[in-house]
């Protein structure tokens, strides 16, 4: 079993996620920085006025079921089915080569990972959509989606389009997770394993470098961080409740 720290993993266990960098090292009562380094994201596309939160009714391709997450190493492409993912998170079985693998790489004893990824996260569908729609969440999501190949439609990328819609359909029942937010994905979405490191979103010390870069762990992150965001639209620092 991969070693870490105590308080890692009593942190990840909990779901205690911090935001994206940069924010202080903090109490488990402090609320997230909810912003991406500006030097780690694009320039931010021109914010949608605040308003009536339209959830896309559907998604660029449907729900990928059956192939949920793509990856692609070199001329290598692969998908895990989401029921691969079903299984490992409900008993910790694993079918699936790859997911063995990103398992194994993503710097977390299988347990944690496990129940990070299932972890529901409160959120406000008006808030969480806001803040997406904001110029300082147009930038989180494009780092958030560096690792993953260009999604096209009419010429145009989609990508921040694409992640966010299935955040805010999975968002729809009050929660979100890792594995609601991965259900929702386009199936054309595909992780570049040898292309930019993930970016996850959390300036939590990593014990294991892993931690801060592998895909699995990324996305353990990304609802806690979503959370805080939509709890702190424009934190200038991480404050105490």
């Amino acid at each position: 079993m991969r070693r870490i720290s105590a308080a890692a993993a009593a942190l990840l266990s909990a779901g205690v996620l911090w935001g994206v960098a940069p924010v202080r090292a903090a109490e488990p009562s402090d609320l997230p920085a909810a912003q991406p380094s500006p030097a780690a994201a694009p320039s931010p596309a021109p914010a949608q006025p605040t308003g009536p939160v339209i959830v896309p009714p559907a998604p660029l391709e449907p729900p990928g079921a059956t192939q949920t997450l793509r990856l692609a190493s070199g001329a290598e492409l692969w998908t895990i089915p989401y029921a691969a993912l079903q299984q490992f998170v409900a008993d910790g079985t694993i079918n699936d080569r790859q997911l063995l693998q990103l398992a194994a790489n993503s710097g977390w004893p299988d347990d944690q990972l496990r129940a990070a990824l299932a972890k529901p996260y409160a959120v406000g569908l008006v808030d969480l959509a806001n803040f997406l729609y904001s110029p300082a969440g147009v930038a989180f999501l494009q780092q958030q989606t560096q690792a993953f190949r260009p999604l096209m439609a009419s010429g145009r990328d989609v990508r921040v389009e694409g992640l966010r819609a299935a955040i805010l359909r999975s968002a729809q029942s009050g929660t979100i997770s890792a594995m609601a937010i991965l259900r929702e994905l386009p199936t054309t979405f595909v992780v570049e394993l040898g292309g930019p490191p993930t970016q996850r979103c959390s300036s939590l010390p990593c014990d294991n470098p892993q931690q801060c870069t592998s895909t699995l762990s990324w996305w353990v992150f990304l609802p806690a961080c979503l959370q805080a965001a939509a709890m702190n639209p424009a934190p200038a620092a991480a404050t105490a409740p």
